[in-house]
């Protein structure tokens, strides 16, 4: 469904103090980007119905009526130059 590399989760451990077992909930919002969408991230507790996939220890999920907005998203992050990159097709 999505792709997570290694160097975001990392990331997120040291910014956001996650352990192993964790979870963030990815979600869309309103932005005065170019499309009017972007992602958003917290932590949260998946619930039955919604989508989880694990990335190096830490659990990310999708409440399923936004599967739709992270369908195929590519999310890297380059620690080297502190450089961000999320790919979203479903907004492109």
């Amino acid at each position: 469904m999505f792709s997570i590399t290694s160097p975001v989760v990392e990331m997120y451990r040291q910014e956001m103090g996650l352990e192993n077992g964790d979870a963030l909930q990815l979600f869309c919002r309103y932005a005065g980007s170019e499309s009017g969408l972007c992602i958003g991230v917290e932590r949260g507790l998946p619930m039955d119905d919604d989508y989880v996939q694990e990335v190096d220890g830490i659990r990310f999920f999708v409440r399923p009526h936004e599967v739709w907005f992270v369908e195929e998203m590519k999310m890297d992050y380059d620690d080297s130059t502190d450089h961000f990159q999320i790919e979203l097709p479903s907004i492109a």
